[in-house]
């Protein structure tokens, strides 16, 4: 039956389609230009700024270049002056205090005379002011400088440069004494330093910088002093003040801010002017303010223009698709119509043939697809005459039932398994009457589920036979259907006979097998008895001897030191040490044994918190050592709690241990995965061990450094390696000789990544 509910027209859904495609085809080419006009524009931005930041930094290095030449013109002068305070230095026997330095000052033209010691420290100066003034808090970097000359000769100059506190500039030049006890300093002062100087600007480069690139808003530029160029009472913010540090003494790059609440981003530019000839520092900090909201306006810009378009193509795209789709659709109707006509039963109407090759080619083929549909019709009817055959001939018991569960359909080998014949068929059988009794209310209940289209999965029950004989029986079951209505249940019955019987060996087998079990079971549990009295008299007469060793060595070393040598000492001090050695090594034997025994309780851990506990406890054990310790992202793993707990205690512990000789020592705790697998790490950049004795490494009273430089029984690795593998997991270790170690492991029963 047709359905006669209205339904949109194909030449209003056609126009939509028209309308959607072309709106679509024109609005994606409006968006990729305007993404390519948006693109191009952001890239011009970062071209100007990258210009900007490369011809700042060459022209800054040009100009230096130049005022290092001029720098360098007073080089003769000052090393004729070296030679007369060098003479003064000798003729005073190397003793600075005897040296009159105001009346030196005046001989050499003025310049500044400082006497430095070893310690970068102004012991004697022509300025009394100066006297006391310590390089090595101020100025790093020049200390270390006068370290490298200090046990040299010969005079080394330096460049012009702004005093650290009176901000004048001075040249300065240095020569280490003959005995290398002092480093001479002269300071050079002149009023045409600043006049001459004054003829290489770096304003000139910011001006034109500022005129090329619009969207530079300010320009700072600042020297190693944190004074700023031009300008030198302009005290530095905060964060330019902690800026400027990170970039001195940390990370002497670029560095970019961006300030998206101003619309501002701040880059700091760094122009290193460092020369390994000279002690001075010359290099440049500028700190370049960019407005992007300059950028934003551009863009914003280009969004409306792109917006009016796309306003056009709509409308244009609504116009095109209803000219286009009156044209196409009429052919469509009339073939619309003959169709209908089909469909009502009409077979042998004849479809009319319709415009265009495509059309025509149409109803061709649905003439054709009539034709075809007469010859399945009657394929159909001689199919389900073979269908009715297989059913009769199948050796399972087929049937079909009403609503109420009476039998409408039965297969020949139905009557044959419960013994009815046709004619109690047509007396009527209901499906529950062929059940025992006490499992009728049951049938029914599931009976209704299938009505309500619950699946089934086979259900098994006792059927009865026509003589009241019973067997067991296995039903699957189905609900039947007509035009999408439930009319009934069709199902298949087996006979389960023989598979009872097969059931019944397996349970005697089992039975079997649990005896056996429980067998197996109690001599285990008296080998593990066993065992924990042989370790506990192990642990108990072991220690016996050993407390006496130690004792009566102690009351040796104590009583008779005076009447022994250094080498009897020595020996007595070795069987102690050994002594408390073999305790540990007991110890550890211990702890590995009840490892062994002890019953794993797994349950969902956040290994993240277990970590942190463990590595707060470490290191309040080594309150002495500054240690770097990153723990990363740790995925939840099923495990025991208290067994994990020891793996990362002992793996985070070792960590600690052969990072004791390291510089900045490092540990790092974290996770990956590899193949959906939770893979822990332990990394350090400790002493390390050779790859080669890795399959050392887990095994019990294995060590691969001597005692007397790290301290251990060689058993916590191999306690770690038998939790690991009691968890169904795997545990594996990389290193390289003084680079560290990481050690990884992955339990079983971990999350998927997702």
């Amino acid at each position: 039956m047709r359905d006669t509910r209205w339904r949109l027209p194909f030449s209003y859904l056609l126009m939509g389609i028209l309308f959607l495609v072309i709106v679509a085809v024109l609005i994606a080419g409006l968006w990729i230009n305007y993404e390519n006009s948006k693109n191009h524009t952001v890239e011009n931005a970062e071209r100007l700024r990258v210009m900007t930041e490369s011809h700042m930094d060459n022209s800054f290095r040009m100009i230096d270049t130049g005022l290092k030449l001029y720098d360098n013109t007073y080089n003769q002068k000052m090393q004729d002056a070296f030679g007369i305070v060098m003479a003064e230095y000798l003729q005073a026997g190397g003793e600075p205090s005897l040296m009159d330095l105001p009346s030196l000052k005046n001989r050499i033209g003025g310049m500044e005379i400082h006497v430095i010691n070893d310690q970068c420290v102004i012991e004697h100066s022509s300025s009394p002011g100066d006297i006391g003034l310590d390089f090595s808090i101020i100025y790093p970097d020049f200390c270390v400088y006068l370290h490298k000359i200090q046990n040299t000769s010969g005079y080394y100059p330096d460049r012009v440069v702004m005093e650290w506190f009176t901000g004048n500039l001075t040249k300065y030049g240095y020569m280490p004494t003959p005995d290398h006890q002092y480093i001479l300093e002269l300071g050079l002062h002149s009023d045409a330093f600043t006049r001459d100087r004054m003829e290489l600007q770096y304003r000139d480069v910011i001006d034109e910088v500022r005129t090329f690139n619009p969207y530079l808003e300010e320009v700072l530029l600042f020297q190693k002093q944190k004074r700023l160029i031009y300008n030198t009472t302009y005290i530095p913010t905060l964060e330019e003040s902690e800026m400027l540090d990170y970039i001195l003494w940390k990370n002497r790059s670029t560095q970019i801010v961006k300030d998206n609440g101003a619309g501002k981003t701040i880059v700091w530019q760094v122009i290193d002017l460092r020369d390994p000839d000279y002690a001075a520092d010359k290099s440049v900090f500028a700190k370049l303010t960019y407005n992007d909201a300059l950028v934003r306006e551009e863009l914003d810009q280009i969004a409306i223009l792109h917006g009016f378009a796309a306003l056009l193509v709509i409308l244009s795209g609504g116009l095109i698709a209803i000219m286009v789709s009156r044209k196409l659709s009429r052919p469509i109707e009339r073939l619309v119509e003959d169709v209908n006509i089909i469909a009502e039963g009409d077979l042998n109407h004849a479809v009319r043939p319709a415009p265009g090759f495509e059309l025509s080619n149409l109803s061709g083929s649905i003439q054709v697809m009539v034709d075809r549909l007469k010859a399945e019709i009657r394929q159909c009817e001689a199919s389900e005459e073979r269908f009715m055959e297989l059913v009769q001939l199948l050796p399972q018991a087929i049937f079909e039932t009403d609503l109420n569960g009476n039998i409408t359909f039965a297969n020949p080998i139905a009557f044959e398994v419960f013994g009815y014949n046709p004619e109690d068929f047509e007396n009527g059988i209901n499906i529950f009457d062929i059940l025992a009794p006490d499992e009728q209310i049951l049938a029914r209940e599931r009976f209704r589920e299938i009505l309500a289209g619950k699946r089934s999965q086979g259900s098994e029950y006792t059927g009865i036979r026509k003589d009241g004989s019973t067997f067991p029986i296995m039903v699957y079951t189905a609900a039947r259907k007509e035009e999408g209505a439930v009319t009934g249940m069709r199902g298949t019955i087996v006979d389960i006979s023989h598979l009872k019987k097969v059931e019944e060996e397996i349970r005697k087998l089992n039975a079997e097998l649990e005896d056996r079990v429980a067998q197996r079971t109690s001599e285990l549990e008296y080998a593990t008895r066993e065992m924990e009295a042989f370790t506990y008299s192990v642990s108990h007469d072991l220690r016996g001897p050993l407390r006496a060793i130690d004792g009566f060595s102690h009351i040796i070393s104590e009583s008779a030191s005076t009447g022994l040598d250094e080498r009897e000492l020595h020996c007595i001090d070795v069987i102690r040490q050994n002594v408390v050695l073999m305790d540990s090594l007991i110890d550890g034997l211990l702890a590995l044994s009840r490892m062994g025994r002890q019953e794993l309780k797994r349950e969902w851990v956040s290994p993240e918190t277990l970590v942190r506990e463990v590595v707060a406890e470490v290191l309040n054990q080594a309150p002495d050592r500054k240690i770097d310790v990153t723990i990363g992202t740790l995925p939840e793993c099923n495990a025991d709690p208290v067994m994990l707990r020891q793996v990362f205690a002992n793996l985070i512990g070792n960590a600690v241990k052969f990072t004791r000789k390291t510089d900045n020592a490092r540990i790092e705790i974290g996770a990956f995965f590899r193949d959906s697998q939770a893979v822990y790490y332990v990394r350090d950049n400790g002493a390390g061990f050779d790859m080669k004795y890795v399959n050392k490494l887990f095994k019990e009273f294995q060590r691969l450094h001597r005692p007397e430089e790290y301290e251990g029984s060689g058993i916590g690795l191999a306690i770690v390696d038998r939790i690991i593998r009691r968890h169904g997991g795997k545990i594996w270790a990389e290193s390289e000789p003084g680079k560290g170690a990481t050690f990884y492991f992955f339990l079983e029963g971990h999350p998927e990544h997702s």
